[in-house]
């Protein structure tokens, strides 16, 4: 491990280096008994650098799929309304600083360096405590994001929980409306092995009197997140009952519908990015934008049209036309792999031979997500994602495909990649799903 005193000077590579020396759950996965979520802890942390989350106003979101969308869309509709914007999500697809931006902008290589600079010094003055159990790295992404949110003066934060919501490191911020997108199976390990003890994780970011939009349908959910809120007095807006969606056209390049929330009608807004679940996560960025209007008058019918077209969010159904058309999709459970085939299935794609690129995490539900998917494919080509010890690997996948005809396998994506094409065809599509990772990874060829 490299060590850096505060007298060194860093550049951007030893500033990269630094955050990626930290534990890192993303890449080695947390247990439920993991010291490190503590709300306590993380307070301790962001009060070296001045407690920023208690001034800084936010959006709050949380949700099993879903909740990055939704966060892109109030992000483009803030900055639409000619406010600026904090955006935090996770993970990166790329470079590391993708995850925090200011009015659409990560920070520059330069000014990276300057905010992990000054983070290192106050943690190496830091008290014992701190020095003893340093942040990790979702913690140190947490801290620079605060710390760059700051230091640029945002107006309004819209802010991703990373894991669950009542112990994640996000939750100990000032929300002028939260938001719960659904619930379903993911990270059973860390959060339950049921919807009902998923859903107490993710209603854990509600606080007294803070307004709460959510998408969650089932009804174990629904009453559980009735009592939670009337027991906080948090007034709730529900889609399909206080929020109501049509979706009066869709294609290739986006959808238009059309959202009532109990404040007003919204008609004919275009959405660039496709499928129902995207509909739906805009139905709830809509109403979340109305609710916060009470406290940002600017945040008007214009600025939520103009927000909403405008949005970009890669590997969400993401469309690369050519010879082949490749789709990058961020897929990595049974719910959001069986958003992806009704997507597919919509009409809007022709038939053609199909090809799936698949790799997984050793910890999400392969065999749900294989069983969705395969029987719309031509072939499977199944691969490892790189840089990370959580990758299933080709063999262990192998073991879970429910039919072996038509399944290959290569060793790294850009293999995959290969033999893909050349069983599509030219004319043939290919789909790169079943981690962020793999369609970060296999997009970047």
């Amino acid at each position: 491990m490299t060590r850096l005193s505060s007298e060194t000077a860093l550049s951007y590579a030893d500033a990269v280096d630094w955050i990626y020396e930290r534990i890192n759950y993303e890449r080695v996965p947390p247990v439920r008994s993991s010291p490190h979520f503590q709300l306590e802890r993380v307070r301790r942390q962001l009060a070296l650098i001045g407690s920023p989350q208690q001034r800084l106003p936010c959006i709050h979101i949380a949700g099993t799929k879903g909740k990055g969308s939704t966060a892109a869309m109030l992000d483009a509709i803030i900055r639409a309304a000619g406010l600026t914007s904090g955006l935090f999500t996770s993970p990166h697809l790329i470079r590391f600083e993708e995850r925090m931006q200011v009015g659409g902008q990560c920070p520059d290589p330069e000014e990276l360096t300057e905010l992990v600079a000054e983070l290192r010094e106050r943690l190496e003055a830091a008290d014992e405590v701190i020095r003893r159990s340093p942040p990790t790295y979702f913690e140190v992404a947490t801290l620079l994001a605060w710390m760059y949110f700051d230091r640029r003066g945002v107006d309004l934060v819209v802010l991703e929980t990373g894991l669950g919501g009542r112990l994640d490191c996000t939750n100990v911020c000032s929300p002028v409306v939260t938001v719960i997108t659904n619930i379903g199976l993911d990270h059973t390990a860390v959060l339950g092995d049921t919807i009902e003890k998923i859903a107490e994780e993710k209603l854990g970011i509600l606080k007294p009197g803070v307004p709460l939009i959510t998408g969650v349908t089932q009804p174990e959910v629904i009453a559980l997140s009735d009592h939670r809120a009337g027991g906080l007095q948090v007034p709730v807006q529900r889609v399909g009952s206080d929020i109501h969606l049509d979706i009066q056209k869709e294609s290739r390049g986006g959808q238009t519908i059309s959202v009532t929330t109990p404040w007003r009608l919204h008609e004919n807004l275009h959405l660039p990015l496709v499928g129902a679940h995207q509909a739906e996560n805009a139905a709830l960025a809509v109403a979340a934008a109305d609710t916060a209007c009470r406290e940002f008058p600017s945040l008007t019918p214009m600025a939520i049209r103009g927000g909403l077209a405008a949005t970009v969010w890669p590997l969400r159904f993401e469309a690369v036309e050519g010879s082949p058309t490749i789709i990058f999709d961020a897929a990595h459970n049974p719910d959001a792999a069986s958003a992806l085939i009704a997507t597919l299935n919509n009409g809007c794609w022709p038939e053609r031979p199909r090809v799936l690129v698949f790799a997984a995490s050793t910890d999400k539900d392969v065999a749900g997500m294989l069983q969705t998917l395969q029987p719309h494919f031509d072939f499977l080509v199944l691969t490892r994602y790189a840089h990370s010890p959580r990758s299933c690997s080709p063999v262990e996948l192998q073991k879970l495909v429910p039919d072996s005809s038509g399944v290959l396998s290569a060793d790294a994506p850009d293999h995959a990649m290969i033999q893909a094409r050349s069983l599509s065809g030219p004319h043939g599509l290919v789909v790169v799903t079943g981690s962020v990772f793999l369609a970060a990874q296999c997009r970047t060829l």
